[in-house]
């Protein structure tokens, strides 16, 4: 592998940013699986022939954004990783690995323009939940009474799979932002590396002239 520009670092930076995804978006499918039992469990504590609506579109748009995209890094990272391994010859061209990393940056910078929004939703918002009978409207204070009576919470920096959401792509969102910078280097150096083409000469080659001084007939 020493004749592949940077293949150590390049491994390491794919697998790391690859298996971080992968648990990011993990948590990400448990946040989805976890909130819509609790919104099952609030609307079953409602009383009965009520509506109740929880509005938590915030943290949910943004958050299954956030998913998917460490899915696409998961896809991304470990398709180049088992190319690299295999096929480690193939990514030697300085075009391929700049397109590889900028692919990966592009996901990349759509993950950390995610994580900021859904950051600060997650730091200072809740969930909004209305509850009506009929046409009267339930009081808040009952809803919330009812909640915590029952274990829970509309407070997103409260509920533990939101925080895990919060946390672990930030983690992917390092080790990928690593991954790109090192396969832009390594294209980078293989460029500056590559062999130059063999001079052309000018005029007849000195073989080429011996061999016509041999051919050609002794003067009289």
């Amino acid at each position: 592998m020493n004749d592949v520009p940077l293949w150590r670092a390049r491994a390491a930076s794919l697998s790391m940013a690859g298996a971080w995804a992968i648990v990011s978006f993990a948590a990400g499918i448990n946040a989805v699986v976890k909130s819509n039992r609790e919104k099952e469990m609030v609307r079953a504590l409602a009383p009965p022939n009520s509506t109740v609506h929880v509005n938590d579109n915030d943290v949910f748009q943004t958050g299954a954004i956030i998913t998917a995209v460490s899915l696409v890094i998961f896809l991304t990272t470990y398709g180049s990783l088992a190319f690299l391994i295999y096929r480690p010859t193939s990514f030697t061209r300085p075009k391929l690995i700049t397109a590889q990393a900028s692919i990966l940056a592009l996901f990349t910078t759509w993950l950390f323009a995610t994580l900021v929004p859904y950051t600060h939703f997650f730091r200072t918002r809740s969930a909004h939940i209305d509850a009506t009978l009929g046409t009267f409207q339930i009081p808040e204070a009952i809803i919330q009474r009812i909640q915590q009576e029952n274990g829970l919470t509309p407070v997103y920096m409260q509920i533990g799979y939101l925080r895990l959401l919060a946390i672990l792509p930030w983690i992917e969102f390092f080790f990928s932002l690593v991954a790109t910078m090192i396969l832009f280097m390594a294209a980078s150096r293989m460029e500056s590396h590559r062999p130059l083409p063999p001079p052309v000469r000018s005029g007849t080659p000195p073989i080429m002239e011996e061999k016509e001084k041999v051919d050609s007939p002794p003067i009289a």
